[in-house]
Formats: C-alpha cells, sequence, structure tokens
C-alpha cells in the first residue's frame, strides 16, 4: 500500500510537472506572438518615426512618383499630431502650434496649387500674389501708421508738418493763428509731447512685430521642409547651410 501510494504521488508530480511544462511552453508561444502583433502594429502606426528612416515612401514606388509627391512620411505623420500636439500645449507653446499649423496650411496650398497649375510661371506668380501679396503688403505698412502725426503734425525734431498747429497757449493771442503762424490748439505741449512718445512707441513695437513676424514665417518655412525630407537634427553651421538651400541662396 505504501509502494502503491508513493507511485500515485510520483505520478501526480510527473503529470504536474508535465502540464507546467506545458504551460509554460504555451505562455512563450502566445507572448511571442504578441510581441511580433505589437510589432507590427507599432510599425504600422503613425507614430513610428525611428524605425522609418529617412525613407519617404516606399521601395515599391516610382523614382517619379517620389520626386512628384509632395509630403514625406514625417510631414504627413507631424501633421496629423496636431490635435494631439496642440491638447498638450499651453502658454505661447500653444500659440505657436496653432500658428504652425496656419502656416503648414498656407504651404500645402502653395505645394498643391503649384502641382495643379498648367499655366506659365508669370500668371503662378499673380495667383500667388493675388492670394497673399495684399495681405503681406498691408502688414508690412502697419509701421507706416506712426509716420502719420509727424506728416500731417510735424514734431520738435522734424519742424512742422502738413497742418500747422500752435502748441500751447500764448497770452498774446486766443484763437488767431496770426501771430503764430499756425491753428491755435488747446493741447498742451506737455499733452502734445506725450502724444509724440505714444506715438513712437507705437511705431517701433510695429516695426518689432513685422519683422519678428517674417522671421517667424520663414523659420517655419524651414522647418516643413526639413519634415517634408525627413531630415533629423542638424548643427548649427548645417542649419545655416540648409536655410540657404532653401531659399536658394547658395
Amino acid at each position: 500500500i505504501q509502494f502503491s501510494y508513493e507511485k500515485t504521488i510520483e505520478n501526480n508530480n510527473k503529470m504536474r510537472n508535465g502540464l507546467n511544462i506545458c504551460f509554460k511552453r504555451y505562455l512563450a508561444e502566445y507572448e511571442g506572438e504578441t510581441n511580433i502583433n505589437k510589432t507590427g502594429l507599432y510599425k504600422n502606426s503613425p507614430y513610428d518615426l525611428e524605425n522609418k528612416g529617412t525613407s519617404n515612401y516606399d521601395d515599391n514606388v516610382s523614382v517619379y512618383g517620389n520626386m512628384k509627391n509632395r509630403d514625406s512620411k514625417k510631414l504627413k505623420i507631424y501633421k496629423t499630431a496636431y490635435k494631439h500636439r496642440y491638447a498638450k500645449k499651453k502658454g505661447l507653446s500653444k500659440l505657436d502650434c496653432y500658428y504652425e499649423n496656419k502656416i503648414f496650411k498656407k504651404i500645402d496650398y502653395i505645394y498643391n496649387l503649384a502641382d495643379n497649375w498648367h499655366g506659365d510661371k508669370k500668371s503662378f506668380k499673380k495667383k500667388i500674389m493675388k492670394k497673399f501679396g495684399t495681405r503681406l503688403i498691408i502688414f508690412t505698412l502697419l509701421p507706416c501708421l506712426g509716420l502719420i502725426i509727424y506728416i500731417l503734425f510735424g514734431g520738435k525734431d522734424i519742424g512742422r508738418g502738413i497742418i500747422k498747429i500752435c502748441v500751447g497757449s500764448h497770452g498774446n493771442h486766443l484763437r488767431d493763428s496770426s501771430s503764430c503762424g499756425g491753428i491755435h490748439n488747446v493741447i498742451t505741449e506737455d499733452n502734445n509731447n506725450y502724444i509724440e512718445y505714444a506715438n513712437f512707441v507705437f511705431f517701433l513695437v510695429m516695426i518689432i512685430l513685422v519683422i519678428f513676424v517674417f522671421i517667424y514665417i520663414l523659420l517655419k518655412v524651414v522647418k516643413y521642409e526639413r519634415l517634408k525630407e525627413g531630415k533629423g537634427k542638424m548643427s548649427k553651421k548645417e542649419y545655416f547651410n540648409y536655410c540657404k538651400e532653401v531659399f536658394n541662396l547658395k
């Protein structure tokens, strides 16, 4: 009986070990399949940027097709992830993300128009100027608003303007402009100085704003081209040379 009992325990242990081995093998196979599936899904997902390399297109696409297609995978993925990226941003970075997307859409519009344009280069340039040129010119002329006061009323350093105004109070006349050679104004000299200072600040701020916006747009154009070509990080020298290449300054 003791022998039979020990035999039974031994058989049970063998069965248990066998089941453990089978179960472990099954788990190993399942984990392997899961990893393969995960890898496949990740590679097909729009977030697999690192493993895609700098190749913009599939091997089975012709060279002509690659040249004709304007968007790289990296650029497409970057544009697709805009909403997710915008939701995570805060403050100025959120504003930057918003305007970057606006600029990218304008560049897309120009590229699509160039691809589908059947006319000559001259008519294409006219189309672009009609679409964007007028707005840019008006925006560039914003600082000129600060010159209006100087042109109309003049200033201390530049003399009198088109409209001659007598500033301050003179005891020798009330509203007669003949004695001072200009229109008598109720604005005091101090108030006039404040207006001139405020006008100068406005003029300066507008100039800085225009320069900043143009530099910002140029930087975003360079970023767009970098993403389109699938380029990674660059040194300062490489970036500078690439900027010259983008704007045909070489």
